[in-house]
């Protein structure tokens, strides 16, 4: 399992975003004896491209007031540690400016994102070692060995997380005022204090996005587009879309084995994919790729935002 943790400021992301190079996905040739990893290999490129947009238009709903608001808390709490008054009540007033630029922008808004991380966990196994594991951890919690099977547990994740930091419009600006009150009034030990609850109060949401998921949905849209594929034969294009189709219910079935959604979130996107195999080059394919469209839509926003 590789694990990759990206902790990027707003201004951090968009250097990273310029800087990120987006990759196509590729389909091998169907003799190729090497298909299987190659596919693989343009999945987690496809899938690449992926974080990088979401990255993207998560970056773009960041405030950058909010982040200077967000550091200037941060560095005016590491002045009064030392000591350093004059230092704190500059960057605090610097700060309430900004949160009075943002009241001002978005009166009735409470939530202002500040901040992104991003944190990357990759299972590189399929539903067999899943099996393996899922089964070794069962005999170790038999046996009452609650820890050893809690490590086995934590290698069965494959899935991409977004953290959002946000500043509570309606308590954060107030509370920077009292802590600029408590300095004016020499209770600097007092205003640290606050400064500690002022960061506090900054709001962590999560997105979970899970792996297997994104990489199936980047076979079925290479599949989907092969049927348009002037330089390919129907016989080629069939070959290479059933191909990819089949990788794709193989992730998907990845993600179910690893406990991403239910059974049943999968039954119709599982029966919309073997639909294509009666429709593929008719008047009722596009109908019927729109309802795998729609199918894995529904199910990645159920994963995405369970309870919604």
């Amino acid at each position: 399992m590789k694990r990759h943790t990206l902790k990027k400021t707003a201004a951090a992301v968009a250097i990273a975003l310029t800087a990120t190079i987006g990759f196509a996905l590729t389909v091998p040739d169907a003799t190729d004896t090497t298909s299987s990893t190659s596919l693989s290999t343009a999945a987690s490129k496809e899938t690449l491209e992926t974080k990088r947009k979401l990255l993207e238009e998560r970056q773009q709903k960041v405030e950058h007031e909010a982040l200077e608001a967000v550091t200037g808390t941060q560095n005016a709490l590491i002045a009064l540690q030392k000591k350093d008054i004059k230092k704190a009540m500059t960057l605090l007033q610097d700060v309430s400016g900004k949160l009075d630029i943002l009241l001002a922008k978005y009166p009735g808004l409470n939530l202002i994102p500040a901040n992104i991380e991003m944190d990357v966990i990759d299972f590189n196994g399929d539903s067999k070692q899943v099996e393996k594991l899922t089964n070794a951890a069962d005999d170790l919690l038999e046996n009452h060995k609650v820890q050893e099977a809690r490590h086995i547990l934590d290698e069965l994740i494959s899935e991409m997380r977004i953290t959002t930091t946000s500043i509570p419009l309606g308590t954060f600006p107030v509370a920077i005022k009292e802590a600029v009150s408590l300095i004016n009034k020499g209770k600097t030990d007092e205003a640290e204090d606050a400064l500690y609850e002022v960061l506090n109060m900054l709001v962590k949401t999560t997105e979970i996005m899970p792996l297997p998921v994104l990489r199936a949905e980047a076979f079925l849209t290479a599949a989907s587009e092969l049927e348009h594929k002037s330089d390919l034969t129907q016989a080629a294009s069939r070959t290479e879309i059933l191909k990819l189709t089949d990788a794709a219910k193989d992730k998907l079935k990845l993600a179910e084995i690893l406990g991403y959604g239910d059974k049943d979130d999968y039954k119709v996107l599982y029966d919309a994919i073997d639909e294509i195999k009666n429709v593929m080059f008719s008047e009722k394919s596009a109908a019927a790729w729109d309802k795998i469209k729609a199918s894995l839509a529904a199910l990645k926003n159920k994963l995405i935002h369970p309870g919604k």
